[in-house]
């Protein structure tokens, strides 16, 4: 037989059936479904973190840092080093790395913003003009920092949108003042200008829309009475350069600092980015095998029904052998109608798969306030949805069409 006369024969014994049709499509598709939803749910996360990554910069961005505590023998221990990363340490970076592009510091804290005689907590973030060429971020309104904001140590901020829409109710902050309390230090600065919106984050609290912006020399100034920075992050000119313009920057800072290099620590976007996706992957493949239980059991259900149904039509196997047909075109007629019921659910089952998922990420969404949670269905999982739900049919329907491509014409027309 063509194999189209095997598909329109195989959808006649379907639709001749039905109920047990559907009973053994709904086992498939539930089991796609599951597998589509999981699938869904890790390319959703995946597509969160690397929005969080093109947030910093992208894959070109890399950072230095002054930690806390640091391992040392095996042992969490408090940072007692001297060293602190300084402005001469980003000054010396920018002039000296060849591979970086640019650079910028920041500390950041939790402050008390009042407005109007009301206080919310807020994120801070002391920093350089440099900041919106690192972040490639840009003022919505007004401006950003300048140098002469640096040099002068003015009391000036910059908002975030979330906290222009929530706090000033969408009014004109530009040449307003806002008051800073800093461990019970108020101090009043000059709105001078509104980021543009980049969404919520990942970290509760920490949306980028939810965070104002000072001259760094101003919080060593009045608020600190030190000279350090928190954290050097820098860009380099592209992802192919990281590693080297990472060694420059070290280089710089252990040269500044007595060759001292166990009081900091560096991290990189691109190892991040990397490191993310393969846990991603580990968590999305145990997602996937819990999900494709079901679609064993509705496979080992194909193989009940097709040997139900070999059964059945012994008479019309015999018949088939006693004109001529041969056990080849045997198995290929029942393997057929396995692999078209499998192909039917996995259809069925990307598309309820497809809104289970969306389902997910909203319910997900629903528990981080400050978050949505996207649903993505890629090409890869409707293609490996697709590619299971054909091994399943091939691998269960294998053996009731081999029994029926063995049976003997005689015997099988004997059993009319």
């Amino acid at each position: 037989m063509r194999l189209l006369e095997n598909i329109i024969s195989a959808l006649s014994v379907l639709r001749a059936s039905k109920l047990r049709t559907v009973l053994t499509l709904l086992g498939i598709t539930i089991g796609i479904a599951g597998i589509i939803a999981m699938m869904s749910f890790g390319a959703g996360a995946e597509k969160l973190i690397m929005a969080e990554f093109e947030k910093i910069g992208g894959p070109s961005m890399f950072g230095v840092y002054r930690p806390g505590h640091i391992r040392k023998n095996g042992r969490w221990q408090r940072n007692t080093s001297p060293h602190h990363l300084e402005m001469k340490d980003l000054q010396d970076v920018l002039v000296e790395c060849p591979s970086v592009e640019v650079a910028t510091v920041e500390g950041s804290y939790y402050i008390n913003l009042g407005i109007d005689g009301k206080f919310q907590r807020t994120y801070l973030r002391a920093t350089t003009n440099e900041y919106q060429a690192v972040r490639e971020w840009r003022t919505e309104y007004g401006r950003f920092l300048a140098d002469t904001d640096m040099d002068a140590w003015t009391k000036v901020c910059v908002i975030g949108s979330k906290i222009w829409k929530e706090q000033f109710k969408g009014q004109d902050p530009i040449g307003k003042e806002v008051v800073i309390n800093n461990f019970g230090n108020n101090k009043r600065f000059t709105v001078i200008g509104i980021m543009e919106s980049r969404g919520d984050g990942l970290e509760r609290g920490k949306s980028d829309d939810n965070m104002l912006f000072i001259p760094i020399t101003t919080a060593q100034k009045r608020f600190w009475g030190h000279d350090h920075v928190g954290h050097i992050m820098v860009r380099a000119k592209s992802p192919f350069v990281v590693d080297q313009a990472l060694k420059e920057v070290k280089t710089i800072i252990m040269r500044n600092h007595g060759g001292d290099d166990t009081f900091f620590r560096t991290w990189s976007a691109k190892q991040g980015i990397a490191n993310a996706k393969r846990m991603i992957l580990i968590i999305e493949t145990v997602l996937v095998v819990i999900a494709s239980v079901s679609l064993i059991v509705a496979g080992i259900g194909i193989l009940n029904i097709m040997l139900v149904s070999v059964t059945e039509r012994i008479p019309e196997i015999g018949l088939r052998k006693a004109v001529g047909a041969k056990s080849f075109n045997i198995r290929i007629q029942f393997l057929t109608e396995s692999v078209l019921l499998c192909l039917i659910g996995s259809l069925l089952g990307i598309a309820f798969g497809a809104i289970a998922g969306r389902g997910f990420a909203w319910v997900v969404g629903k528990f981080l306030d400050e978050m949505t949670w996207p649903s993505v269905i890629t090409p890869e999982a409707v293609l490996i949805s697709v590619g299971a739900g054909a091994a399943v049919g091939i691998f269960f329907g294998y053996y009731p069409a081999s029994q029926a491509a063995k049976m003997a014409p005689i015997d099988a027309i004997r059993h009319t």
